[in-house]
Order: C-alpha cells, then sequence, then structure tokens
C-alpha cells in the first residue's frame, strides 16, 4: 500500500518528472512530453560539457532506455499495463487521498531509482554524479606507483570477500566442526535403524532407507512445527517426498540453524506456498506445472531436443530426494514407486530415434536422476549410446555426488571408465551443489574418482534466497573448486508460481556477476548466468541484447521480455517474464540480517 509520504518521496527525487505529469491534461500529452524530455536528457548527458562521470553518464543512458521502455505504447499493449497511467493518477490525484491501496511501495521505490537516474543521481558513485574524491588514486599516477597503489586497492577487495564470508559465518562442509556434528548424525541414524558402517557404505542400503516421514526425522533432528506440519501435508497429498540418510547426516539442528543449514532443509522439506499451489494446479492436471513446455519439444517420448547437436534422454522418472522446486515435478514420481522406471517399449523408442538423427552429438541423461538405476540399466545405455558412432559426448545428470556419494564405488567407476575413450568419446558429469554446506568428504573422494578417469565434473547452481546473499555463491565456486568440481551454470530459477519461496530477481543475479563473481580469478568464475525460455532454451543473461525490461506493474514486478538464442536465426516469438518485485526481495535479506547498503545498486541493474 502506497503512503502519502513514499509518493512525495517519489516525486522529490525528480521534479521535473512531477512538473510533467501535473501540467499534463492527457495521459497522450504526458508521453509526448517524457519523449521531449528523455531526449533533452540524453542531449545532455552527451554533451561534451557533462561533468558527470563517465560511468554515471552509462549508467544514466541505462535507464533513460528503460524509461522509454516503460512508456511505450507497444510495451503497454504487450503487458496490459501502463506504468505511465499509474504515475499520472498518482501526480495529479494523490494530493485528494492518503494512500494507494493497489499500488505498492516496491513499485514507488523501482520507479524513485530510475528517476534519479535519467538525470544522473543514481548515488553509485557521488550524491551529485560528479566524482572527484570518490576517483581511485592511481588512476593519476603511473608506472611503478601506480602498481603499488593499485595493489592495495585489490587487497582491501579481498579483505571485503573475506568479511562477508565472517560476518555471514559461510561455512564449507569440510569445516572440523561440521564434520563432526555429521560424524554423531551419522551414527545417530544407523543406531535409529539398526545399521552399520557397512551399510552406510553402500549406496543401495540409501536408497531403502529413505526418511520419509517427520516422525522419523524427527528422531535425527529437530523440526519445527511448520516443517512437521508440511511434510505430513506433502505425504498426505501424495507429494513426493524423501531425505536420504546422508542428505539428512548434513542437516544441523535448530541449536546450530544458520542460514546454510536452513538451505539444506528449504531445499528438501515442502514449504506452505509450493505444496498450496502444487495442490491448486493439479486439480487441473500436473502438465500445468511444466514451466519449459518439455511437452513442446518432445520428438517421442523420453527426449527433449531445444538445440541442434545435443538432445536430453530421460530414462528413469524420480530421484533419490526430490528438490522443492523440482524443474520436473509435474512428471517426476516418489522413489518407491514401481511407475519410475520408464516402460521398456518407450526407452527402446528413444534410443531409435538417437540412432536416426546422426546431427545429435551429445546426449544429456538424466530423469529425474538416471543414477538411482542399477548399474546394469546405466551400462546398458553407455554401451547403447557408444555404439552410435556420431554420438561423441555423453553427460550423465545427477545429484548422488551430494545426496549418496556412495553410488560412485568401484564398480560404477569402472564402467565409466569403460566408456569414457577421448578424442572419440568423452563422458561428463553434471551435478547439483547449491551451497558449500552440502560439500562433504564423501564427495571429495567420488570427485577423485571420477576425475582419475579425466571426466570431467560440472556442477549446475541454482540461484534461490537461501544462497544469494553477497558473496555466498563465489564461497561456493571457491569450494568446488578446491574439490575437483568446475562450476558450470548459475540458473535464474524457474518460474513457476510454487517456487516463489525461492525466487531472487533477475537484477541480483546481473548484480552478483559484476560485484561478486568479477573479483574471483577466471578459473573460479567460469560458470554462466543463464535464464531458461520455455519451450526455446538458455538465455545468458549478462547479455543486454538477449531482454529488455519493458514495464513495472503497481506492484513492484518487473515484466522482462525474452529474446531467445536463435533471434537471428529464425523469426521466433519473444517471452514475456514477470519477476519478483527487488523491494521485497532486500526486505526478505533484512529479514536475514543483511545490511541493505550493501545491495544499493541492485536497482540499476536491468
Amino acid at each position: 500500500m502506497a503512503s502519502y509520504s513514499k509518493i512525495s518521496d517519489l516525486f522529490d527525487a525528480n521534479p521535473s518528472i512531477l512538473r510533467i505529469l501535473v501540467n499534463s491534461d492527457t495521459l497522450s500529452q504526458a508521453r509526448k512530453d517524457f519523449v521531449n524530455y528523455l531526449n533533452l536528457c540524453l542531449e545532455e548527458v552527451n554533451d561534451i560539457n557533462c561533468a558527470l562521470h563517465p560511468l554515471e553518464k552509462k549508467n544514466t543512458r541505462h535507464c533513460i532506455e528503460v524509461f522509454r521502455n516503460l512508456i511505450a505504447p507497444i510495451n503497454e499493449h504487450k503487458t496490459k499495463h501502463s506504468c505511465l497511467n499509474t504515475l499520472w493518477k498518482l501526480a495529479t490525484e494523490h494530493w485528494r487521498q492518503k494512500e494507494w491501496p493497489d499500488i505498492s511501495d516496491a513499485f514507488l521505490e523501482d520507479m524513485k531509482h530510475i528517476f534519479k537516474g535519467v538525470i544522473g543521481l543514481s548515488g553509485i558513485y557521488s550524491k551529485s554524479g560528479i566524482c572527484k574524491r570518490e576517483v581511485p588514486a592511481f588512476v593519476h599516477l603511473e608506472g611503478r606507483e601506480a602498481a603499488i597503489v593499485r595493489s592495495n586497492l585489490l587487497n582491501e577487495k579481498v579483505e571485503q570477500y573475506k568479511y562477508f564470508i565472517k560476518k555471514n559465518g559461510y561455512s564449507s562442509g569440510l569445516d572440523p566442526e561440521v564434520m563432526k556434528r555429521r560424524v554423531e548424525n551419522r551414527q545417530r541414524i544407523l543406531d535409529l535403524l539398526g545399521a552399520s558402517e557397512t551399510d552406510w557404505a553402500d549406496y543401495s542400503w540409501h536408497l531403502k532407507n529413505v526418511f520419509k516421514t517427520s516422525e522419523k526425522i524427527g528422531r535425527v533432528i529437530d523440526l519445527t512445527d511448520e516443517e512437521e506440519a508440511c511434510i505430513n501435508r506433502a505425504i498426505e497429498y501424495k507429494i513426493p517426498f524423501g531425505i536420504t540418510p546422508f542428505y539428512l547426516s548434513l542437516m544441523d539442528g535448530l541449536q546450530t540453524h544458520s542460514n546454510a543449514a536452513w538451505g539444506l532443509r528449504a531445499q528438501v522439506i515442502p514449504n506452505r506456498h509450493m505444496l498450496d499451489e502444487v495442490l491448486e494446479v493439479s486439480r487441473n492436471g500436473t502438465s500445468l506445472l511444466d514451466f519449459m513446455n518439455e511437452r513442446d519439444t518432445s520428438p517421442v517420448d523420453l527426449v527433449t531436443r531445444r538445440y541442434p547437436l545435443i538432445a536430453i534422454f530421460k530414462p528413469f522418472k524420480t530421484c533419490s530426494q526430490i528438490c522443492v522446486y523440482c524443474q520436473r515435478n509435474w512428471e517426476v514420481l516418489q522413489l518407491d514407486d514401481h511407475l519410475a522406471s520408464q516402460p521398456h517399449k518407450s526407452i527402446e523408442n528413444a534410443l531409435s530415434w538417437f540412432r536416426s538423427n546422426p546431427g545429435v552429438e551429445e546426449v544429456l541423461i538424466t530423469g529425474g536422476d538416471p543414477l538411482v538405476m542399477t548399474d546394469e540399466r546405466i551400462d546398458h545405455f553407455l554401451e547403447t549410446f557408444s555404439q552410435m558412432s556420431h554420438i561423441k559426448r555423453i553427460r550423465i545428470g545427477t545429484r548422488l555426488l551430494v545426496t549418496i556419494p556412495t553410488r560412485f564405488n568401484d564398480t560404477f567407476i569402472a564402467t565409466l571408465k569403460k566408456y569414457h575413450s577421448p578424442p572419440q568419446r568423452t563422458i561428463s558429469i553434471v551435478t547439483h551443489v547449491q551451497n558449500a554446506y552440502e560439500i562433504s568428504e564423501e564427495m571429495v573422494q567420488a570427485v577423485d574418482k571420477i576425475k582419475q578417469l579425466g571426466i570431467d565434473v560440472l556442477n549446475q547452481q541454482v540461484f534461490t534466497i537461501q544462497n544469494c546473499r553477497k558473496f555466498e555463491t563465489s564461497f561456493l565456486r571457491e569450494n568446488l573448486k578446491k574439490i575437483g568440481v568446475t562450476p558450470y551454470y548459475l540458473f535464474n530459477l524457474k518460474g513457476k508460481n510454487e517456487t516463489k519461496y525461492f525466487k531472487v530477481p533477475i537484477a541480483r543475479l546481473l548484480q552478483e556477476n559484476k560485484e561478486e563473481a568479477r573479483l574471483m580469478s577466471g578459473i573460479m568464475r567460469t560458470d554462466k548466468l543463464v535464464f531458461n525460455v520455455p519451450k526455446l532454451g538458455k538465455n545468458h543473461l549478462i547479455s543486454w541484447q538477449d531482454h529488455d525490461l519493458i514495464m513495472i506493474l503497481d506492484d513492484g514486478s518487473r515484466i522482462y521480455e525474452f529474446y531467445p538464442w536463435e533471434k537471428y536465426m529464425a523469426p521466433v516469438d519473444t517471452f514475456l517474464f514477470k519477476d519478483i518485485p527487488i523491494y521485497d526481495f532486500l526486505k526478505r535479506l533484512e529479514q536475514l540480517g543483511e545490511q541493505l547498503n550493501d545491495y544499493k545498486t541492485i536497482w540499476y541493474y536491468f
């Protein structure tokens, strides 16, 4: 709900905008006057005598471009909303009432920063935009003297990274205190299940003893009342749920409930919003949960193809445990469901499709998690693809490195060795580590076995509220590289309604990439920043040419238009995406103990 004072703050940020709105008798007139005003702003920032710092000028031009998008009739038509109309009403009618129930503070905050940005007053570098004292000293020096001053400044950046690690208590699963707690958890689980260390080393034992009830989980770690209620509800309505004994041993009790530990729980314990959404949508068929429209990119059952050289093969419909924000929750089943293994006929038809499509040189075997299958089944698939001369690369997508790393026993490693035969054919393992806290000693050992074969291990991280704090993803990158895992993709969370609890605005991904990842060495910041466009696939967020901010709704949600990767090859439709409001996200960070001033530049990532 927008208050009178917040509206006043908005227009105080740029009185020229208020004057245009107040002096316009119609919306059409306001639009014309804004076009003229923005042209004038652009002329001033491009003038040779403009005193703004070059970087402030660059930001100003971006803000002008965004403002043009927000008032463009074509974008109003696309989004069925007029940001300009909201501003006009606020400027001409706000004095008649003290609050506006349909307009949020999130909208006012986003617009206020754009208002300031178009006149070079972002405040990023200085309040005036004219930087003198803020310019680093080495800029005015040369040679060794400049190098020493610059080196000292870089030391300050290193200390900034270390400061956030210490302040926020980021820790790896390899920290001695964490490992000690996990040994105690393991013993508690073994005692509860009447099992031995030999059982613990057997991956199939973990699959047979997945924890599926709140009562049983609560005998290992403390659960909140909310967690217990959500687990019980998931079971009642047969929403796939379970935690492997190994992953449960990674979790802390409530007495040591850090943000990282919360992230482990949140990833596998359903939340109330997710349950409500899934149950509501499921009444009309679970296919509505298919955000990526995989059915429209499936030339035959069990195969998905969005790109020229690679296709996905999905022989198994479940995992050792289900991520709450799972991309394929519309088709993933409970682990013990007899339908989890795909029908023999469907599998053979899919394999025949690969044989008859020699243009496909790479296959991603995923699911579900294919490594839940037996060694014999996996061997069969690897052998079959190895017999296709056109298949040069085989990727295996699995989370078992995190959830049951003992899956990578000597027998399975020998299977991988049989079919990894560079340069004719290579195998890669693509895993999914969300937080450095998920790394375990057993995972290190498993990765080492794989790497000794010359097989790459790559990580796909999903950016969520649980791992998006300052330098948190950088800390994960560093710890992954320590154990031989290469950061590969950093995904924007799929835009499914049921994942709202986890969502982070696109602006935060862009900010993390530019202000945090950029401080890491090149061999650590290897992951690509990606948004998945339904039907069409990956869009690289760091490239402005692939998306535009075209509208801001009254609730503060930004509307982006995404352009598919093949935009210069074929006239493919664009995709509109409604993001979560930046202001709402920052409020959640504040609740986690973050200082919002550390994120102040987020408004200017479009």
